[in-house]
């Protein structure tokens, strides 16, 4: 969902993007306008933009966070389901992968 949101962003036509600042509450307006007068953006418009896509990368990262986590727990259920393995050997397994003799 939010993984074509960058390229949502930058198909905007300028006139669609452009927002006034006055709907931002005071200390965010102020930290918009000195980032302007600092030099990193050439406009109020580019730091807004910025902050939108800054949003973007995080719900898209935190939705790759949560797909991990429901596949681990999947995984986790699965395991759960499959019930206590018979027969099974700690060395057996250790030798398989060639790490014979680590366990104490």
């Amino acid at each position: 969902m939010w993984d074509n949101s960058l390229e949502l962003l930058r198909e905007l036509t300028p006139m669609a993007r452009s927002a006034p600042i006055d709907h931002l509450p005071e200390h965010l307006a102020r930290f918009a306008e000195a980032e302007v007068a600092a030099g990193h953006f050439a406009s109020l418009d580019d730091v807004l933009t910025a902050g939108v896509e800054a949003l973007a990368e995080k719900r898209c990262r935190q939705q790759r966070h949560d797909a991990k986590i429901s596949a681990i727990n999947a995984a986790l259920e699965e395991g759960e389901r499959s019930g206590i393995a018979e027969d099974y050997s700690l060395e057996a397994t250790l030798a398989r992968l060639g790490l014979g003799g680590v366990a104490g």
